[in-house]
């Protein structure tokens, strides 16, 4: 396949692409279902099973997902939309470091550029 300098290549394969980042796309559809909270439920039980690495445990690990469930069920969705912000927040910022913007083609950048520490002082 024959290249013109200075233009981009169409296929280059898996590589190339941008990855999706599925525990984002299940957050966002958290973010979105939080009247359901059979979804609700649903969900967080995929996003416990995510272990990240950076964070050290669960992406939503077990008291993150009874204070979510337990907002929703007492009628305080802000309170359980809070959490989950925190967690996306998170998420988001110990993998800052690592170019990610968010991983996902939803459209939804959370605020972030990708060049935001967390006021860590790290190597953004």
């Amino acid at each position: 396949m024959d290249e013109a300098p200075g233009k981009p290549v169409r296929d280059r394969g898996f590589k190339a692409r941008k990855r999706e980042d599925h525990a984002l796309v299940l957050i966002d559809r958290l973010k979105e279902n939080l009247a359901d909270l059979a979804e609700v439920r649903r969900i967080l039980r995929e996003l416990g099973r995510y272990y990240d690495p950076v964070l050290g445990g669960a992406i939503m690990e077990v008291g993150h997902q009874r204070a979510i469930v337990e907002a929703i069920e007492a009628g305080r969705p802000a309170e359980a939309l809070a959490v989950v912000e925190q967690r996306y927040e998170l998420y988001l910022r110990d993998r800052a470091h690592l170019g990610h913007d968010g991983g996902h083609d939803g459209g939804h950048d959370g605020g972030h550029d990708g060049a935001h520490d967390g006021g860590r002082g790290g190597k953004g």
